[in-house]
């Protein structure tokens, strides 16, 4: 899920876009001490105004910025709780952030190794299921498509949230799927059409009965229909949030 590991620090550039993060609460930038390490040479310290699960933005002198495409290792250490996390990136985009600095998007690419850093380390800080979910009034309607490699896994809507989705499908189609690897999705949602198709990651697997949930979430780094129409999913979502909330209510003023 996209979450958003840290809150925005007071330091970073003051013309920094607005993007998109859900923000439980986390440490402070400010307390944190983060480094780039590019092309062998030694770490140098950056500034972190963005991180999730999937990739991180930071903030770093202009003739510091590693390259489009090359390859990068990001430590964030919290001095105060003594805990290190360390990742393997790719450098994705970068931005003139002021005169003298540029802001570059970094993507990760071990994310079974990150996620095993986070349990141990950021455990109470970092909650990768808290994005609230809701279950589809008719599951059978919001249809998934799953294909990882040769592996391919039909079914329903199991749960949905701004971050990901699980899907209800085979326990034969879904236990060859890989934690931590990217698949591709097709949603197919009621009044979004054509289907919604991107890249996402594969979270978990579990057995649910005679079938099984495979939950994956949006890779929303990546350049895909499902990123260009998301607007069109989280109205889908939201709706059916505020369905629930008011059916709540109701029942709450008859109890």
């Amino acid at each position: 899920m996209l979450l958003s590991l840290f809150k925005r620090g007071q330091s970073g550039p003051k013309d920094a876009p607005e993007r998109s993060f859900a923000s439980p609460a986390m440490p402070d930038a400010a307390d944190l001490h983060v480094t780039l390490r590019t092309g062998g040479e030694p770490p140098f310290r950056v500034h972190l105004e963005r991180m999730s699960i999937q990739g991180a933005i930071i903030v770093l002198p202009f003739h510091l910025a590693p390259p489009d495409g090359s390859a990068a290792e990001l430590e964030i250490r919290h001095i105060e709780d003594r805990w290190t996390v360390t990742t393997a990136a790719l450098a994705r985009e970068t931005h003139k952030a002021s005169s003298d600095s540029v802001r570059v998007e970094l993507r990760f690419t071990n994310l079974g190794g990150l996620y095993a850093q986070l349990d141990d380390a950021l455990g109470r800080y970092f909650d990768r299921r808290a994005a609230a979910r809701i279950t589809p009034e008719f599951p059978a309607d919001v249809r998934v498509k799953l294909a990882q490699g040769a592996h391919r896994a039909r079914g329903s809507a199991h749960d949905l949230s701004l971050t990901g989705v699980g899907a209800t499908v085979s326990l034969v189609e879904a236990f060859p799927f890989k934690g931590g690897e990217l698949a591709e999705l097709t949603l197919d949602i009621p009044g979004c059409q054509p289907e919604l198709v991107g890249p996402v990651f594969v979270k978990h697997v579990h057995r649910a009965g005679p079938r099984a949930v495979l939950g994956v979430e949006f890779d929303l780094l990546a350049d895909s229909p499902l990123r260009a129409r998301r607007s069109e999913y989280v109205r889908f979502v939201e709706e059916r949030m505020s369905e629930f909330e008011r059916l709540q209510g109701r029942l709450g003023r008859t109890a």
